[in-house]
């Protein structure tokens, strides 16, 4: 009876991320550590508001490589790095390979390979050569830190975090090219299908100058709103 008899309660494990006290820098590779979920939960959000058929591909491979990974641990059954204390109980025993840099890897190289093929950025074919390679080698620097906050911050080995990224990497081209030039031509069904109506389901990449052209129509329907509003309140 009384409190040690109370169940014992454990903070989530995808969020509880420990670095040493003291430790600045694994403070700082703390908050690089937690960038995938962040990352997910921005992506998600995008989905509700977008719908777009190529935004929910992008997350659908996620889900492929949450898989991936859950069965290549199982796989290499590989433990993680010996730790100073035990905290195994809050995480899963096996590190091969790193989650964390498996999806990072994924998502950037994805992202990577979209803006390359398919931006449609202003300005001169030079100006975009030069913002395109400097916004994939800004992902590739964050990918690299958050796969190396995990060895750092002593979750996994530098073993693990090299598969995983590699697994993420092959992951990545093999998932664009799949939704891009096979899934991608079915977007229209889906599209049009009731289903995918009742949902607000779309397809943007039919449309050239995509951020342009919302601009310019949603500019245009709320200028709109505001003279018909304007005009019924001096009525």
């Amino acid at each position: 009876m009384g409190v040690l008899n109370d169940p014992i309660y454990r903070p989530l494990s995808i969020t509880f991320i420990e670095y040493q006290e003291g430790d600045k820098l694994g403070f700082i590779l703390a908050w690089f550590s937690m960038l995938p979920f962040i990352y997910i939960v921005a992506l998600c959000t995008l989905i509700i508001f977008r719908r777009d058929v190529q935004t929910i591909m992008y997350f659908g491979g996620f889900c492929v490589s949450e898989v991936c990974n859950y069965s290549l641990k199982r796989l290499f059954k590989q433990a993680r790095p010996e730790r100073t204390r035990d905290r195994m109980g809050l995480y899963e025993v096996h590190g091969m390979p790193s989650d964390h840099a498996q999806t990072f890897f994924y998502f950037m190289t994805y992202l990577a390979i979209f803006v390359i093929l398919k931006s449609q950025m202003p300005g001169s074919p030079h100006i975009r050569s030069i913002r395109n390679r400097a916004l994939v080698f800004t992902q590739l620097i964050i990918a690299v830190i958050v796969a190396y906050s995990r060895v750092y911050l002593h979750y996994h080995t530098v073993a693990q975090v090299v598969v995983g990224a590699l697994v993420g990497t092959v992951l990545g081209c093999i998932w664009y090219y799949f939704v891009n030039y096979h899934f991608m031509q079915y977007a229209s069904f889906i599209t049009d299908h009731p289903l995918g109506k009742y949902f607000l389901v779309r397809d943007y990449s039919p449309i050239p100058r995509l951020i342009h052209f919302q601009y310019e129509n949603e500019y245009a329907e709320a200028k709109r709103w505001r003279e018909r509003r304007a005009n019924y309140v001096k009525d």
